[in-house]
């Protein structure tokens, strides 16, 4: 149930369904990107390529990053960037719609938080796919997409399924950037509107 007699009572609905809703949206948002950089990363990009170098420093850079920071970064740029943006576009003089604390923003800072995890678990499983398999595959006459979603791709699944949980828990896990993009220190009902 939900929580009464400001938190002296009552339950914790609000908050359990809150995380719920969270963790689903943020799954929804960063997996695939996760997933298909790591993949991008493994497979396709070139040996040496700079854009490669620049992509995993730049995770690298994300993996150390402190949570709070990520919260801070979710204010600025999902809520008062581009919510306070579409509120200018679409819904001039009004009161906020979008440039507001919500759900929807702290899913995103969440799935930002969670790319590093999977990205790089998402590569190393891939890198873990033996050559042979590879090579046959382009032997036989499979493209490289054929070859990479046909042959690389299911045998790294266990890796990548491992990533996308570990990151998934981490994001139900972190609190702090909630604070400032979605969540609510006093919740009594569930908001319908």
């Amino acid at each position: 149930e939900a929580p009464s007699s400001d938190l002296l009572g009552g339950g914790i609905f609000p908050a359990i369904y809150g995380t719920v809703v969270c963790t689903l949206l943020m799954t929804i948002a960063g997996v695939p990107v996760g997933v298909a950089t790591g993949i991008y990363l493994s497979e396709y990009a070139p040996r040496g390529s700079r854009l490669a170098r620049l992509v995993r420093a730049a995770v690298q850079n994300l993996a150390g990053v402190p949570s709070i920071v990520f919260g801070l970064f979710g204010l600025g740029f999902f809520v008062m960037f581009v919510g306070r943006g579409i509120d200018d576009a679409f819904f001039p003089g009004e009161s906020p719609v979008w440039g507001q604390p919500a759900v929807l923003w702290a899913s995103l800072t969440l799935a930002v938080l969670t790319l590093p995890v999977v990205i790089v678990t998402t590569e190393e499983a891939l890198r873990t796919v033996p050559d042979d398999l590879r090579a046959a595959a382009i032997g036989l006459g499979a493209t490289r997409f054929q070859t990479t979603f046909k042959i690389v791709v299911p045998n790294a699944i266990p890796g990548i399924l491992t990533g996308v949980i570990l990151a998934v828990s981490r994001g139900a896990g972190e609190v702090a950037p909630i604070i400032f993009t979605g969540a609510a220190n006093f919740l009594p009902y569930l908001p319908t509107d």
